[in-house]
């Protein structure tokens, strides 16, 4: 019998949010912000480009996309060019090109792009398609405030170090620059009095976990799971085969380097679209005044419904409150759409204590 899947969708303002589950478990989680159209290249879409730098020593041309604040990165071959269909072709800069989006930004590194066509007649820089998930959520509705809590549960979910295993223990998930080191931790989980049998039904569990947690983080490259070290080699088999089972669905490439004698598990995934954690926070690990901003109006939204007629006032941090004067989106007018011309936003006085994460809204 096939497992249910559904999908959570909410269209909240500057934020579109989506969660693939699995019964009743959340698998993957998409985001679509208003700041990142013209802003930031997402895995699928399609741009006219312009080739702006071939950098021979790099292995790679730099491409315009038309983007405010982020370059493709087209890579090529050890003889300078680059493949399209079956052929390979030489690039020239500020040749017009069609290409589409294999992987995502990540910190430090630009976009990297595939040639789909060569020639498009000087056109300007400009996306052509999006793909086709993008649009099921460029057609979505504000949820409900259940459906809303859950989505924001499960992205809390996803921003956690710690995350609970089936049965008890836990995992510690250290995404670093090198690689995503996760241990496994047993903490009071339950058990009989053989020690090997409780390993393997820890690691057991452990791997189906990790699986899911990878792909929810959108986590990629090097993965190095450290599991309870057991003795018995036809355990180590079992669970070679568990970690392979529980990333079978996964809808990116994963390749396995299988268990050292030290318990460490090595799989490669691919790192197509950009990691929870770097969307939603800042390289310091603290959550970005936008993901905080839009948090805000959450909850300015959901006061709004709950306290009919009345007026809604929300103070934030000053660098959130300095987000949103920016005008990065349009939130004013969306706001004043969903609960009326009833709510005013400030910051608490200079020198006040108020952390970024802190949030005040409320009815008066």
């Amino acid at each position: 019998m096939s497992e249910s899947l559904e999908i959570w969708r909410d269209a909240s303002i500057g934020e579109t949010r989506e969660a693939l589950v699995r019964s009743g478990r959340v698998v993957a989680l998409n985001i679509l912000r208003a700041s990142d159209d013209g802003r930031r290249a997402r895995w699928g879409e399609s741009y006219v480009a312009r080739v702006r730098d071939i950098d021979h020593r790099r292995r790679g041309a730099f491409l315009d996309l038309g983007l405010r604040e982020a370059f493709g990165f087209l890579p090529l071959g050890e003889d300078g060019r680059v493949r399209l269909g079956r052929e390979r072709t030489s690039l020239t800069e500020g040749a017009s090109v069609a290409v589409s989006v294999v992987r995502e930004a990540a910190r430090g590194k630009s976009a990297v792009v595939e040639l789909r066509e060569l020639g498009r007649g000087g056109q300007a820089p400009h996306r052509i398609a999006r793909p086709e998930c993008d649009e099921d959520l460029a057609q979505a509705r504000p949820a409900e405030g259940v459906m809303r809590a859950r989505l924001d549960a499960a992205i809390e979910d996803g921003l956690a170090r710690a995350a609970a295993i089936p049965g008890g223990g836990a995992l510690n998930i250290e995404p670093t620059a090198a690689l995503v080191a996760i241990d496994v931790d047993a903490g009071a989980r339950a058990g009989s009095g053989d020690p090997e049998r409780f390993a393997l039904n820890l690691n057991m569990a452990a791997a189906g976990e990790a699986a899911r947690q990878i792909r929810l983080r959108n986590l990629g490259g090097l993965i190095a799971i450290d599991f309870v070290s057991m003795r018995a080699k036809v355990h180590n088999t079992l669970l070679d085969e568990a970690v392979r089972a529980a990333f079978a669905d996964d809808p990116w490439s994963v390749q396995f380097g299988g268990l050292s004698r030290f318990g460490v598990y090595e799989l490669s995934r691919a790192q197509l679209r950009t990691p929870l954690h770097q969307l939603l926070c800042d390289p310091d690990g603290r959550v970005s005044v936008e993901t905080v901003a839009l948090m805000a109006l959450r909850m300015i939204e959901r006061e709004g419904a709950a306290e009919s007629g009345r007026q809604i006032a929300c103070t934030v941090a000053p660098d959130v409150m300095a987000w949103f004067d920016s005008g990065l989106i349009e939130w004013r007018s969306a706001l004043s759409d969903r609960i009326g011309m009833r709510w005013k936003l400030d910051s608490p006085p200079m020198g006040a204590n108020w952390p970024r994460d802190k949030i005040d809204a409320r009815a008066l």
